[in-house]
């Protein structure tokens, strides 16, 4: 966006006159901007923020369109998608990623990861549990 500031581009957006009923498509934008950098700029999430001071209208935009994002991080259909962010291949990559959304603080998008690493305690008990009566019976034998 070619604004001074974040106030000075809802302005403009504002000034794209839209139909009754299409407010999503001014949240829909500044997401897809924000998606277009590489890191974070706090203009977009200011901006958003704005929209949502100016009108309840856009405040349940944003609440709508941030379910439906949410949602595709619980769709299994994308999961090779986010594989990089949500890893499942080692315990340790899985830990870090887990650690670092709960330290940004959004540690509720690593549930699926958490019931995985706790299955996989369960399942390493159990194989070392085995493993050590194995070991018990061949003692006993030997």
């Amino acid at each position: 966006m070619s604004s001074l500031d974040f106030e000075e581009a809802g302005h403009k957006l504002l000034k794209i006159r839209l139909e009754q009923g299409q407010g999503m498509e001014h949240c829909v934008m500044v997401l897809e901007c924000c998606t277009e950098e590489k890191t974070y700029r706090s203009f977009y999430g200011h901006l958003a923020h704005w929209f949502c001071l100016k009108s309840r209208v856009y405040r349940e935009c944003f609440e709508n369109l941030f379910v439906q994002k949410y949602s595709m991080l619980q769709d299994p259909t994308m999961e090779e998608t986010f594989e990089s962010i949500f890893p499942k291949d080692h315990r340790k990559n899985t830990l870090f990623s887990i650690k670092f959304f709960t330290k940004i603080g959004l540690g509720g998008i690593t549930q699926t990861l958490r019931q995985l690493i706790a299955k996989r305690k369960e399942t390493d008990s159990e194989d070392e549990l085995r493993d050590e009566m194995v070991m018990k019976r061949r003692r006993k034998r030997g």
